[in-house]
């Protein structure tokens, strides 16, 4: 099969547009999808973008693991991705139940060190480490592509329905809304002994933290 056909990119008015085929496996569309990012690093090398999926359905899972792509490949600057209706209705917020909310999202590509804070009032991704002392503050969802050690508060504005999910979650704190989750005595909340992507959320005035598989996306 041809690559050029499996995946293209599209400038237009809103951004960038990722043309995705829909007949082969995930696993090939992300080695396609990797050369061809590689073959345009130069092209891509300092833009700042908003960026769209278009041409398969993915869950959030998968769209993450393809944006980690791009931003391993490339020096593009991603600062929100949107869908079809985003552009046509230029929503604020995109409400998918009544357990979690999807709100326009930041990106942010790097390692978050001791003494280092992050601030936004909307969703943020990181694409890298918190690392113990780092913290987060998000008036949203916080989702973190690598280790969180380090400080994290997720609705900060209020919102209940926020929820942070890593890839290896051992936060020094963890905060939801105005509930707290505390490490005890300097520890990590969760003691992993192998890491798994999981998820935190408040429910009934708890934190619960679960490990991210589809039946867990599937209520996202």
């Amino acid at each position: 099969m041809n690559d050029e056909n499996c995946v293209m990119f599209k400038g237009t008015k809103n951004g960038l547009v990722v043309l995705l085929n829909s007949e082969i496996d995930f696993d090939t569309l992300k080695k396609y999808l990797k050369k061809k990012t590689k073959d345009a690093k130069a092209f891509f090398k300092g833009a700042k973008v908003s960026l769209t999926f278009k041409g398969r359905t993915l869950n959030e899972e998968e769209q993450y693991e393809l944006l980690k792509i791009i931003s391993e490949q490339t020096e593009l600057n991603i600062s929100y991705i949107y869908d079809e209706e985003d552009s046509i209705n230029d929503t604020e917020n995109i409400s998918v139940n009544s357990k979690f909310r999807v709100d326009k999202t930041k990106y942010y590509k790097g390692t978050i060190r001791s003494g280092q804070c992050i601030k936004t009032e909307e969703s943020i991704v990181i694409i890298g480490d918190v690392n113990p002392g780092g913290e987060i503050i998000a008036g949203g969802n916080i989702i973190i592509l690598g280790a969180l050690k380090g400080i994290v508060h997720a609705g900060s504005i209020g919102d209940e329905k926020a929820f942070v999910a890593a890839l290896n979650m051992k936060p020094m704190q963890l905060r939801i809304g105005s509930i707290i989750a505390r490490a005890p005595d300097n520890k990590d909340i969760i003691d992993n002994s192998k890491a798994v992507p999981q998820i935190a959320y408040l429910h009934n005035g708890n934190i619960y933290i679960e490990p991210i598989d589809y039946k867990t996306l599937g209520n996202l």
